[in-house]
């Protein structure tokens, strides 16, 4: 290859050892991204590798996939030694990893790529949309009568609270998604199915997984395999971001629900209709009772349902949506933007 490219593929060793690249062995929501990154680099003879990967070619870049935390001495010695040619994508939120948004840690990059729409200038700060994969979006819709009704999947996790005080902004939603479970366990318990990773074991102390503790819930169900799958069995999904009262910042999550025919109920980007046309998914802002969202709910019939379903099936056939979100893009962006000098 004539050159190659070394990046930071999020905070966590699970990517390491080239993983990220390969469609088999990443497990991840980003497999279908990272693989057609490379795929589409080396037709044009760029290889891309993670960074633990020893090469005697010297990258021409290095991206990295959010700040590495400054106790990861490893990623850090080459981010100062490669001051000139560092790429930032900021990919978590400010109470995620609020190092992202720290401009004191902005010397070592050369330009620095937000989903956040403030601190964009277009001079070292530029927009991006976080990718998303197309995995299950040819998903057929079922039938409204056969479908249970409302599900929340989430992993249950808490933010870490110190990063929440160093967060510049947002508020976090992690909290919300506790309340919205006790809500719906009270009064729709057959109704209701809680999934994800956490939600029966002891409580934890780590800054990936803080969880709030060890509580039964009734309707709880376990963990999945195959998330498009399990929601296109549900009319609706509880689909809240980790924080609110930020702009641009949308995630895999609605976009799931969307791949699944299944509405979403969402809360997080305060400008989401900018992205997602209003009549494809229930915000939740216009409610803000979980009381007034269950009448709402109990109130659709299913023809109106049948509408919103015809609304998001449009919508992903829409050629110029596709081409702004998914990993073909994402690809073509990376080369001719980020990539580009």
């Amino acid at each position: 290859m004539e050159k190659l490219v070394s990046v930071f593929p999020y905070n966590g060793d699970q990517y390491l050892g080239n993983i990220a690249f390969d469609i088999n062995r990443n497990k991840g929501i980003e497999r279908t991204i990272f693989a057609t990154l490379k795929k589409y680099l080396n037709k044009r003879d760029i290889d891309i590798i993670t960074y633990d990967i020893p090469t005697k070619q010297k990258p021409f870049k290095y991206v990295y996939f959010d700040m590495p935390y400054p106790w990861d001495l490893k990623a850090w010695r080459k981010i100062i030694v490669n001051t000139n040619k560092n790429i930032l994508i900021c990919n978590e939120p400010p109470i995620v990893i609020p190092f992202n948004y720290m401009k004191n840690f902005h010397v070592f990059f050369t330009k620095v790529y937000t989903w956040y729409d403030k601190l964009v200038d277009n001079k070292k700060y530029f927009k991006i949309r976080l990718p998303k994969s197309s995995d299950g979006i040819d998903t057929k819709p079922k039938n409204f009568k056969r479908k249970k009704f409302l599900v929340l999947i989430n992993r249950n996790m808490s933010f870490f609270y110190p990063f929440e005080i160093l967060s510049p902004f947002g508020k976090e939603l992690y909290s919300e998604r506790i309340k919205s479970i006790e809500f719906f366990e009270q009064h729709i318990p057959n109704n209701f199915f809680l999934y994800g990773r956490g939600w029966n074991k002891p409580k934890k102390h780590s800054l990936s997984e803080n969880v709030f503790g060890f509580k039964k819930y009734s309707t709880y169900k376990g963990e999945i395999d195959n998330k498009i799958e399990l929601l296109s069995n549900f009319k609706y999904s509880l689909c809240f971001e980790n924080l609110t009262d930020a702009t641009g910042y949308v995630t895999e999550k609605i976009f799931d629900c969307l791949k699944a025919k299944c509405v979403p109920i969402y809360w997080g980007a305060t400008d989401i209709e900018k992205y997602i046309p209003k009549n494809c998914f229930i915000d939740f802002r216009d409610f803000r009772s979980y009381d007034k969202l269950l009448k709402y709910l109990n109130s659709i019939d299913e023809k109106i349902y049948n509408n919103y379903i015809v609304n998001i099936q449009n919508l992903l056939k829409d050629k110029k949506f596709i081409d702004t979100w998914f990993e073909d893009q994402f690809a073509k962006f990376f080369l001719e933007d980020i990539l580009d000098n």
